[in-house]
């Protein structure tokens, strides 16, 4: 209580400065690129899911492929969840052509032993896998609308080596107006890369920045 009476005694006479608070699309454009950001980590858990039960059902898909999530490994997949049997003609017309790996070798990794449970886990992983995709999809049509009025800041920020398709989160997170901060150090604090001080019995320690901007 009485650091609120301490707080409101300071913003009657002026000694608290007003917080930064973005536009309203700017904040729309925030909560979607978040919310994207955590929809992107539970596809990636039930990729990893898949990844276990294959592995348990001796499929050594990874040994062959580098993404079995990409064209060829997703046909293997649906023919093993719909059981299939995969015959050599038949998988030759799965794999794409830019493929490195061989038919013979594709063949020798999903040689394993892959029972109904495994059928089962691997279909509710998937169907869910799907449907995050799809959520995700949609997201990204709603952030490109979000970003219309922001194309001139988005090329620019393309430009910079590394940012790639990450310009959404840099402008959900800090906007375009530059000028709401006092100088780049300020913004570095807000965005929250800034490193803190530790200093104890006269020995200084690095400590990481207290959060960070996940691209």
């Amino acid at each position: 209580m009485k650091d609120a009476e301490w707080l409101a005694k300071l913003l009657r006479c002026g000694l608290i400065e007003n917080n930064f608070v973005p536009p309203e699309d700017i904040r729309d454009l925030r909560d979607l690129t978040r919310y994207r950001k955590k929809l992107i980590h539970h596809r990636t858990s039930e990729q990893n899911r898949i990844h276990k039960i294959l592995q348990d059902a001796n499929i050594k898909l990874t040994s062959v492929l580098s993404d079995i999530f990409g064209v060829s490994g997703r046909r293997i997949l649906e023919a093993i969840l719909n059981g299939e049997k995969i015959e050599t003609d038949g998988l030759r017309k799965m794999v794409d052509w830019r493929t490195k790996a061989s038919i013979t070798d594709i063949a020798n990794a999903i040689n394993g032993r892959i029972r109904r449970h495994h059928r089962d886990m691997l279909r509710y992983h998937w169907e869910h896998m799907g449907y995050l995709e799809e959520t995700i999809e949609e997201l990204e049509k709603q952030i490109d609308q979000l970003l219309s009025p922001y194309r001139k800041e988005v090329e620019l920020l393309d430009g910079i080596p590394g940012v790639n398709k990450a310009a959404a989160t840099f402008i959900a997170e800090m906007g375009v107006d530059m000028s709401v901060f006092k100088s780049a150090k300020h913004l570095a604090s807000w965005a929250g890369v800034s490193p803190g001080n530790y200093e104890s019995a006269g020995k200084k320690k690095r400590v990481k920045p207290h959060k960070e901007i996940k691209l």
